[in-house]
């Protein structure tokens, strides 16, 4: 049988690529970086799986069914080791990248290979992202709504941007149900279709450190001094240091299990103060660093030129050089750009966000995706009539929103200002109001 599959598919040649190889003396558990992250997208794949098959993806029972999930000690410990798997994984891809930078692993022959690894550390964040609205708790919905808000800077396009990541102009079971789709079968496809290729020209180039080894074999050097062989020797380490990083994970998710918090409060009675993921803090920190329309550098032109620069690094940096003695300027200004998002992380986790803008008027609105969402999110709960389009269109006057009830109720020309005992809608919100009432107030 071994023999069969080899002469079809030259098995033995891809066991000896990934096994019978020399790796120097000098490397150490850094180098493994790439599989300990491997590790961590495959238990997100487990455990991911095994929660899918009780989670339900709807705003009315998403809830209650990770409620049900924390109830078990076993299920609970699975939703644990899913949390705490995606920032490992997060952390694990930035530290892997940063290394491969340090070595100058994404010079020649190797662009490829860095250009897929930076669209995994993308889909990585996308994933954490994504995942983060599933619970339908406070947490979750205010880091959203604040995430998604984010594309609302982008010039010309950013509101449309916003109503396409929401599925509407605000967070609703919709975007629930978009992100869930995203999160469980677009994004693992892309990091799948990244990691394979990425994967296949690790094995065919080898790891950047052994490049030295193969000059000097083909020199004609002894080269036994200085290296070690990958099997048994460099493979027990690589095993060890992704042992340690798989009982760190285990032992965390018990210790310190995931909790859930208050369900979802679209009005937020609560006062719950809205803020980003973690791994957005430094980007909304920078906000205030930038007042007024500068702000759009901090939230959109620095993080575009940032991926950008990831992206095309291979070809910007000329230096032919992998020495980091012989890459000053180049290590120099990575560490500054990585102390100085460091330290903004650390401020932002210890200050109140920046509030962000609105996502603008619309001016020509749809019922259903721009009016009916902030309807059910700010009305309905008082006025169970306005859960359906006819509830509505009794409080309008088609053409004319100054005659409209509904619309001088939410400017406040007729006391009380609605939504009663909370903020009233935005500028923006109450404008896009009045633009679907002058365009004859349709059920589209």
């Amino acid at each position: 049988m071994k023999k069969w599959l080899d002469e079809r598919l030259k098995v033995q040649e891809l066991l000896n690529s990934m096994f019978k190889h020399p790796v120097p003396k000098r490397s150490n558990f850094l180098d493994y970086l790439g599989f300990a992250t491997l590790l961590a997208f495959i238990n997100q794949a487990i455990t991911g799986i095994l929660l899918a098959t009780v989670y339900k993806p709807s705003a009315a029972e998403a809830y209650s069914s990770v409620k049900l999930i924390q109830s078990s000690v076993a299920e609970h410990y699975v939703r644990s080791l899913h949390s705490w798997g995606a920032n490992f994984m997060i952390v694990l891809v930035v530290l892997h990248l940063l290394r491969v930078f340090y070595e100058g692993a994404y010079k020649r022959p190797r662009e490829l290979t860095w250009v897929l690894g930076v669209i995994l550390l993308l889909g990585t964040v996308g994933l954490a992202f994504t995942g983060y609205l599933l619970p339908w708790d406070q947490e979750g919905y205010w880091a959203t709504t604040v995430g998604t808000a984010m594309a609302s800077y982008v010039p010309g396009i950013g509101d449309f941007l916003v109503r396409l990541l929401r599925d509407g102009v605000q967070v609703t079971g919709a975007t629930l149900t978009r992100f869930y789709s995203i999160h469980m079968l677009v994004l693992p496809v892309m990091i799948l279709l990244s990691f394979m290729p990425h994967f296949f020209f690790v094995l065919r180039q080898g790891m950047a450190s052994t490049d030295e080894l193969a000059k000097a074999k083909q020199r004609g050097e002894d080269i036994t001094q200085k290296s070690l062989p990958f099997w048994p020797n460099v493979a027990f380490r690589m095993s060890f240091f992704i042992l340690i990083i798989a009982v760190a994970l285990f032992v965390l998710s018990g210790y310190f299990p995931k909790d859930l918090g208050d369900p979802a409060d679209p009005l937020n009675k609560a006062h719950y103060t809205p803020e980003p993921a973690w791994y957005f803090f430094g980007v909304y920190q920078l906000l205030k660093y930038f007042p007024g329309k500068l702000d759009v550098l901090a939230m959109v032109g620095l993080p575009l030129v940032g991926i950008l620069v990831l992206l095309f690094l291979p070809w910007i940096d000329r230096n032919p050089s992998r020495n980091p003695k012989k890459r000053p300027i180049a290590l120099g200004m990575a560490a500054v750009i990585v102390i100085g998002l460091g330290i903004l992380t650390y401020q932002g986790m210890s200050s109140v966000p920046k509030a962000l803008a609105s996502t603008g008027v619309i001016a020509h609105p749809s019922y259903q995706k721009d009016i009916l969402p902030v309807v059910q999110n700010s009305c309905s709960q008082c006025h169970s009539q306005f859960t359906s389009y006819s509830g509505i269109s009794k409080e309008v006057t088609p053409g004319n929103p100054d005659k409209s009830l509904l619309y001088e109720h939410l400017t406040g020309k007729v006391q009380p200002q609605m939504p009663f005992g909370q903020k009233p809608l935005n500028k923006d919100l109450i404008q896009t109001f009045k633009n679907w009432i002058q365009d004859g107030a349709k059920n589209n």
